[in-house]
This record gives C-alpha cells, structure tokens and sequence, in this order.
C-alpha cells in the first residue's frame, strides 16, 4: 500500500515537474517572439525617424519623391529589416498574432510611393523568397 502511494506521489510529482517546463518554455518563447518584435519595430521606427514628411504622404507618383543618398539607404534598410521581420514570422520564431498588430501599419508604409519606387531594385534580390513576394505583389495590387 505504502509502495503504491509513493508511486503515485513520483508520478504526480513528474507530471508537475514535466508541466512546469513546458509552461516555462512556452512563456519564455512567447517572451522571445515578442522581444525579436519589439527590437525590430524600433529599429524600422528609428530609421523612419530619417526620412523626410514628404516620405510619409500619399499623394503624388511613385517617381516624384526625391531622396537623398541617406534617406534612400534608409528606405532600403526598412524595406530590408520588415523583409527580415516578415520570414522570422513566416518560419514561426514569433506568433503570428503578434505580426497582426502592425501588419496594417507595415502594409500602408510599403505602399506609400517613396516605397513603392524602391522595390524595383529588389525583386532579384528577394526572389527566393516566394511569401515575401506573394505579400509585396498583395500590398502593390490593394494599393488604391
């Protein structure tokens, strides 16, 4: 009797045990996610911050934006850093809920036209990348 008691107090105690590293281990990846997230949005936030008003209005063509060198390398290393983003999302190292909350805000800044006449020049490079294209040619087609 007393030898099935405490197997079955070891049991239990494995159980709690196994249950509280997966609970810690899915907290800590939902951490991670969530700090990835976090450490790139303020990283397109900051190179934002170097780009002119102009950059941000919808009016006008594409073509009819004038960059400078550095504001143009800024665009790029957006559009780079949300490509980033967006396969750490695609391969599952955040939770697509977390991707959600700026999803729209990413969408409308790549369809702004100082955006729209970078990525040209980086169809080659993103080929490989069919999500990525399948999302960049979705945001170009729902452009108004």
């Amino acid at each position: 009797m007393l030898d099935h008691i405490l197997r079955s107090m070891t049991l239990g105690m494995v159980i709690v045990g196994m249950t509280a590293i997966y609970v810690a281990l899915h907290t800590n990846n939902r951490r991670l996610g969530a700090d990835i997230f976090l450490r790139y949005s303020d990283r397109v936030s900051d190179l934002r911050r170097r780009l002119p008003v102009a950059a941000f209005l919808e009016r006008g063509a594409a073509g009819d934006i004038e960059l400078t060198a550095d504001e143009q390398r800024a665009v790029h290393e957006i559009i780079h850093s949300i490509f980033e983003l967006y396969e750490l999302k695609v391969h599952g190292f955040f939770p697509s809920a977390i991707w959600t909350i700026r999803e729209p805000d990413i969408e409308r800044l790549l369809s702004l036209p100082a955006f729209q006449q970078e990525p040209a020049g980086f169809e080659g490079r993103y080929a490989r990348h069919p999500h990525l294209t399948a999302w960049l040619d979705k945001i170009r087609v729902s452009k108004p």
